[in-house]
């Protein structure tokens, strides 16, 4: 067969049937050879892995997700001169990901080792990865020249909430939100207008985008399905992605950004990461894992996948119970709980202090601030003087969920209507009761300014509260080159990530951080992704095997009873062990046990084998078998004295 031309081998086999798992294709079949191989001879030279593939369209770049982080990268990319194409699942007016409903705060420090500092200090004893940490603290240096210079915000338009939170107070507890550890004075929070949780940071990098057309292509309804990769070099070299309906391949010549969100809607991830069965998002309902399940896929590794954060003020971040699929509904009235009210769990109990602002979801906890961990179900319940407080003051429950309270005349009415336990919420209701007549609540410490007792006549009142999300952290691991990682700890090849998609946070967070990844790591991979990679290895074709291992080539344990032994020696097997068998010699001098050796065993390190090297020279100095086991190790020291015990008998 002749040389056949690049597109020939997209459309036939020539040199591709010898190839596992690629398949077979139309067109001649190679000669085999000799060893029954595929005898491609020289119609594969320098042909790659992309050459087996038919694509649908190429580009230097694909960012997959087109929120802050994802609109960052290709800006980034098409600036270094990069042909972009940018997806989102979304459709158009929707796409955003959390960045269109976020507070719109973005960190901000003229002090980078104040901000190492304090990102550490949040990190708690969680490992972090120095340099990335690093590189984080020296872009929260540059956040604000970055917007001004490259995304063309006007410095007249900046607002720093350290300085004039007026409009908003409790903004300004996030400069810094955990006041108490080392670095935060250091750290502001920034806006680029005079307001915030109006989309005007994300309609800066929107409309930055837009005006890149020209490198930048913008598909919407076009979720990313999965990533190819090289078999060779594990670099990932494009991406399948739906398209008017359709799975489409696309060649990325320099790489892959994976800038997707998290996975708060995916109610399966959210159950077997997190935990809870009930959950709604503050924010996008687009974010469904799919940057993990595309890392998953070419063998990324994942850390901070247990990490949320809540939506803000209350609780940890509740909402009422809506529909799966809809946005949270918060009663932001209710933030800080205060009067003949308490929150408890599915037996009736209290598991958090209500009446704190929690900060980004995590409340107090044993001198931390942790995301609670939730009980199945959690319901505030309230008697009729809260309920007319809550009717009057902050004008009621909304209309929506009017139909979700329940009520009771008596308090085990309302535990019979709930499922708890008989007496439970009772006993509970009678503790708090004491707590606020006394003021001092010894279990979770609420200020005793907040606690008003129950009226001791109904109504009562409960209603069902879920967890609300604003986002989860976990997905694949990054580094300081915003490079994903794989299991083998190396980065994979072209891909890379920024955002909440594998966010750095693994404990605590502060308000405006992954607006500031989104920046910060953004950059990075659209940088990285853009530069010049170099050429895929040729595919090795007609590689010959040297098959070793086929049925029969298993390990088998050895036979003890096969130990050799010397004059004087005798051998004991005992099956009493932990292991399948334990064996020893013991040598005899006259009638007097010389040497006890244990020849095989299988007993566990640093328990079992605590006996081996203990009692074999106590039963020589005593003689006999009658010696006390070693604490923690009995079925070993019974297991060396059943096999002392048969070996002697032989000596016999």
């Amino acid at each position: 067969m002749s040389k056949v031309s690049r597109r020939q081998f997209l459309t036939g086999t020539a040199g591709v049937a010898a190839l596992a798992g690629l398949g077979a294709l139309a067109g001649c079949a190679p000669q085999q050879n000799g060893a029954g191989l595929a005898d491609t001879g020289s119609n594969t030279e320098g042909f790659t892995f992309a050459d087996t593939i038919a694509w649908d369209g190429e580009y230097d770049v694909i960012v997959i997700g087109f929120g802050a982080a994802g609109a960052v990268s290709a800006c980034y990319a098409a600036d270094a001169g990069a042909k972009v194409l940018l997806v989102d699942k979304a459709p158009n007016g929707m796409e955003g990901g959390n960045s269109r409903f976020c507070g719109q705060i973005i960190l901000w420090s003229d002090n980078k080792d104040s901000m190492l500092a304090y990102n550490k200090a949040m990190a708690g004893d969680f490992a972090v990865d120095e340099e990335l940490y690093d590189v984080y603290a020296e872009g929260l240096t540059q956040t604000r020249d970055l917007l001004r210079d490259f995304f063309g915000v006007p410095e007249e338009n900046f607002l720093d909430w350290k300085y004039d939170s007026s409009a908003q107070p409790l903004i300004g507890m996030f400069a810094p939100e955990y006041p108490e550890l080392e670095g935060g004075d250091d750290l502001h929070v920034l806006t680029v207008s005079d307001n915030v949780c109006n989309s005007q940071l994300w309609k800066v990098y929107r409309n930055k985008v837009l005006s890149m057309s020209d490198n930048i292509d913008v598909w919407y309804n076009a979720p990313g399905i999965s990533l190819h990769q090289d078999p060779i070099s594990k670099a990932v070299i494009g991406a399948v992605i739906e398209r008017d309906g359709k799975n489409v391949n696309v060649r990325a010549h320099n790489g892959v950004v994976l800038a997707c969100g998290g996975f708060e809607n995916n109610k399966q991830m959210v159950e077997d990461y997190l935990g809870l069965t009930k959950s709604a998002p503050a924010g996008t309902t687009f974010n469904t894992g799919d940057g993990i399940k595309m890392g998953m896929g070419v063998g990324a590794d994942m850390w901070h996948m247990e990490a949320f954060e809540g939506n803000c003020f209350a609780l940890g971040g509740i909402s009422f119970n809506v529909e799966e699929g809809e946005h949270a509904k918060t009663f932001n009235d209710l933030r800080n709980l205060s009067g003949s009210i308490v929150v408890v769990g599915n037996n009736g109990e209290r598991y958090l202090r209500e009446d704190v602002y929690n900060r980004h979801g995590h409340v107090p906890s044993n001198g931390d601030w942790i995301s609670p961990k939730r009980p199945r179900n959690t319901y505030m319940v309230f008697d009729q003087a809260q309920s007319d407080l809550i009717l009057n003051e902050y004008h009621g429950i909304p209309e929506d969920f009017q139909d979700q309270i329940v009520s009771a005349n008596t308090l085990a009415e309302l535990e019979v209507a709930l499922g708890i336990d008989e007496g439970k919420l009772q006993q509970t209701i009678t503790d708090f009761n004491r707590m606020a007549e006394e003021g001092y609540d010894p279990a979770f410490y609420r200020d005793a300014a907040t606690m008003k007792a129950f009226s001791a006549e109904g109504p009562y009142y409960a209603i069902e509260m879920i967890q609300a999300f604003l986002n989860t952290q976990g997905g694949p691991r990054r580094n300081a080159a915003a490079e994903v990682i794989g299991t083998d700890g190396e980065p994979i090849g072209h891909l890379y990530s920024a955002g909440e998609l594998g966010g750095m946070t693994p404990y605590q967070y502060n308000g405006g951080g992954n607006m500031a990844e989104c920046l910060i790591f953004g950059r990075l991979a659209g940088i990285n992704a853009a530069a010049e990679k170099e050429a895929l290895p040729p595919l090795p074709m007609g590689i010959e095997s040297d098959v070793k291992y086929t049925s029969g080539s298993g390990d088998v344990d050895p036979d003890p009873s096969t130990t050799p032994v010397g004059e004087g020696e005798y051998l004991g097997i005992s099956t009493l062990c932990m292991g399948n068998a334990l064996a020893l010699k013991v040598k005899m001098d006259g009638d007097k046990i010389a040497d006890i050796e244990v020849v095989q065993q299988q007993e566990t390190a640093g328990v079992g084998s605590r006996a081996i090297d203990a009692l074999p020279s106590a039963i020589i100095e005593a003689q006999s078998t009658d010696v006390d086991v070693v604490a923690g190790a009995t079925v070993t020291s019974n297991a060396i004295k059943d096999a002392v015990e048969q070996a002697l008998a032989q000596a016999k």
